[in-house]
């Protein structure tokens, strides 16, 4: 229903795969090719990695804080797998949608080097899957994160989503350095 510790886990994996392939792709880039942009108006590849991590970030952000309201939590409802599969729609089509500024890298998002972002990134990975393990059991059935468009979810469902936003900008990243190169 709202996930359990093997599905959790099993996310997690694939979240952690992609950002490993995404990192060995990154780090062969040469300081240059990582900040640059392919054409004008079009992000580069150091933006798109932030983006996705700062994505991560304050979606850890925001469930840690949730959690310490728990009297506010909503109960798991099954209308949020419309609200999953909405952005499955959306990540999987052309469709084009501005980052909410907090993560749009066109505001003025602090861009990390490849070696900080890896090193954040993986703190932050610890981080988040210790919050998840902590919590699931008392609140995996409740809807602790929001996605800024599709709604309430719980954690699984958020790790459902990060992992169909990374394997979106991954696409995208590989675009990016195939015109650079």
């Amino acid at each position: 229903m709202a996930g359990s510790m093997k599905q959790i886990h099993h996310q997690f994996e694939k979240l952690e795969l992609k950002k490993k392939a995404l990192m060995n792709l990154i780090t062969l880039l040469s300081d240059e090719k990582y900040t640059q942009q392919p054409s004008t108006g079009s992000w580069s590849v150091a933006q798109a990695a932030n983006h996705i991590f700062l994505s991560e970030q304050l979606s850890t952000a925001y469930i840690r804080k949730k959690l310490s309201y728990p009297d506010t939590l909503l109960p798991f409802q099954i209308k949020s797998w419309g609200g999953v599969f909405l952005i499955k729609l959306a990540l999987w089509s052309n469709y084009k949608r501005k980052a909410p500024v907090a993560i749009n890298m066109w505001e003025q998002q602090t861009i990390l080097s490849q070696t900080d972002l890896e090193q954040h990134w993986s703190k932050l990975r610890a981080d988040m899957i210790t919050l998840i393990e902590k919590h699931q059991e008392a609140f995996g059935s409740h809807m602790v994160y929001r996605h800024p468009f599709a709604g309430r979810m719980t954690m699984h469902q958020m790790l459902i989503f990060l992992n169909d936003h990374m394997a979106h900008h991954i696409k995208q990243i590989n675009r990016i350095v195939s015109k650079i190169d």
